[in-house]
């Protein structure tokens, strides 16, 4: 064999080894979780019950930072710019793919990050007041195709934002007029004081007050029901072609070696089956579900290029 392919074989085979070696232990020291949203939040109380495990499966301190603002993305330039080592994983949500198109400058490049895993794969809820007589989103419709309507959410940008905007002056093409507040509940308080005609929010926020029949929900944006929720139909299922979804995603730096990314993204799957886990996560109104690597990736460009196609159709402008 020429000198020069045994340089090069030797060199593959020392680099597989160094990353190999890394795999095995690279958790001998503190791991840094940085949720991207404050305390009492969904993407809070995930990394607080993976940190909590991470700690327990690794024998090593495993802290929670949470680092806010930006819609996540100070959290998210955050971790891009980390140590690719995996002692720092990022704990997000939707706003880490809507922001590569509605940010004009966000602080990172998705491909900066590299998806783990997606924990909750959700979709959004529209509702209304009881009060109202609409039993379903079709007759909600007829009632404004001659008025306009106000329909609140968590805020300009969100997930439940784009989805509603998209929905009603794209497809439906009915006037619609955005009143964000600084919180779903407040978004909720407002529609049952009939000052907001709809909402469209996280499903973990609408879930408990539709199920009290505080709220009437008309639909969920994912592929499927919910099963909190599960005499609400599907957008899908009423004629309207949309699916969208709300989520909560583990990444790390995009140079993270990939043999360190697997033990992290298996860690973080066998966590998700305890079943105390998935007790504690659903009564939050979180599901879980097994995810590899490479579906992680799939399900993030199939999101960034959704996202993209919606904020584009309603014009929102970068900001």
């Amino acid at each position: 064999m020429p000198l020069s392919l045994r340089a090069i074989f030797a060199a593959v085979a020392i680099l597989a080894a160094i990353g190999l070696a890394r795999a095995q232990d690279y958790t001998a020291g503190r791991v840094s979780v940085v949720a991207a949203f404050g305390a009492g939040g969904p993407v809070d109380v995930v990394a607080r019950v993976f940190a909590d495990r991470l700690a327990q499966r690794w024998g090593v301190p495993v802290t929670v930072e949470n680092r806010t603002g930006a819609g996540g993305n100070i959290a998210a330039a955050y971790v891009a710019k980390a140590a690719p080592d995996g002692h720092t994983i990022l704990f997000t949500a939707t706003g880490v793919a809507i922001n590569q198109s509605l940010a004009a400058n966000p602080g990172f490049a998705i491909g900066e990050l590299t998806p783990v895993i997606f924990f909750s794969a959700s979709g959004l809820t529209i509702a209304i007041n009881p009060g109202n007589p609409a039993r379903n989103l079709a007759e909600f419709v007829a009632q404004h195709r001659t008025k306009n309507f106000t329909f609140g959410t968590a805020g300009i940008g969100s997930a439940a934002h784009i989805t509603a905007e998209y929905l009603f002056k794209s497809l439906v093409k009915i006037e619609a007029i955005h009143t964000p507040f600084q919180s779903a509940p407040q978004a909720s308080t407002a529609l049952l004081g009939n000052h907001i005609d709809l909402i469209s929010v996280a499903s973990s926020d609408a879930i408990p007050v539709v199920r009290e029949g505080r709220l009437r929900g008309l639909a969920v944006s994912g592929k499927t029901r919910i099963d909190l929720i599960p005499a609400v139909p599907t957008l899908t299922e009423q004629g309207f072609d949309l699916v969208s979804h709300g989520w909560v995603v583990a990444l790390v730096p995009a140079k993270t070696p990939p043999a360190v990314a697997e033990k992290i993204n298996a860690a973080l799957n066998d966590i998700m089956q305890n079943a105390d886990v998935r007790r504690q996560l659903e009564s939050s109104e979180l599901s879980m579900r097994r995810q590899s690597l490479a579906e992680a990736a799939d399900f993030l460009r199939n999101e960034l290029a959704g996202w993209s196609r919606m904020v584009d159709a309603i014009g929102l402008k970068p900001r």
